[in-house]
């Protein structure tokens, strides 16, 4: 699909986690560092138990069943682990963050052709640890993380959100982001086009528009 300056786009709302931070990666280096400190099992059987713990507990807090502040927690005494536990492995995230290749230069380029703002979920100083490191905070106007404004994706209420912040209608903006659930809903819920990041070529998921595709930030 066309790139996003061939359109009428003035406010490009960009996703962190899997759009410009290559999460599994940050995500395999702390938990390296979790199993090393806290557990004896082997690491297959360690990440096995803690995908198995994580990913439904982000679907319920995603679906409003769960609290984040009981997902921190409830993840790792699945795996009969104590809070401390949560609390280094959120700091090993920050240690560990990793952006894609090209998404420095991408958000450059872009930020000189459009307003930026980021609009992420997850813990808030989780993410803006990644921020400090990373040190891509100044290319956006606004950084909107969802738990510190009560909101959590897919909320369309989350970009409006922003949207005022930017002073910017929904019809002006491009939701940007990895995730047909999250952010796709999330901008469907807001009136807002979404361009998907789709770097492993996935399926479209059913009932949520798409009207960008692109394989990376570099050719946004």
């Amino acid at each position: 699909m066309g790139s996003a300056r061939e359109h009428r786009y003035q406010v490009l709302l960009v996703d962190l986690d899997g759009t410009v931070v290559d999460y599994a990666r940050t995500e395999r280096g702390a938990l390296h560092e979790v199993h090393h400190r806290f557990f004896r099992m082997g690491r297959a059987e360690f990440l096995a138990r803690f995908h198995a713990a994580n990913e439904p507990l982000w679907a319920a807090y995603r679906e409003h069943r769960i609290t984040l502040a009981e997902l921190r927690l409830e993840r790792w005494a699945r795996m009969g682990a104590l809070p401390a536990v949560a609390v280094a492995f959120e700091e090993a995230l920050g240690r560990n963050v990793t952006l894609f290749p090209e998404a420095s230069a991408a958000l450059r380029r872009l930020s000189r052709r459009f307003r930026l703002a980021l609009v992420t979920d997850g813990i808030a100083h989780v993410q803006r640890a990644k921020l400090r490191r990373t040190r891509i905070g100044g290319f956006f106007e606004h950084v909107v993380i969802a738990p510190e404004v009560g909101l959590r994706k897919p909320d369309g209420e989350l970009l409006h959100h922003t949207l005022d912040l930017l002073e910017a209608r929904a019809g002006d903006a491009l939701m940007v982001g990895d995730s047909p659930a999250s952010d796709g809903g999330c901008a469907q819920a807001a009136g807002v086009d979404f361009c998907w990041v789709n770097r492993t070529e996935a399926s479209p998921a059913p009932g949520i528009p798409v009207h960008r595709t692109v394989t990376c930030l570099g050719t946004l």
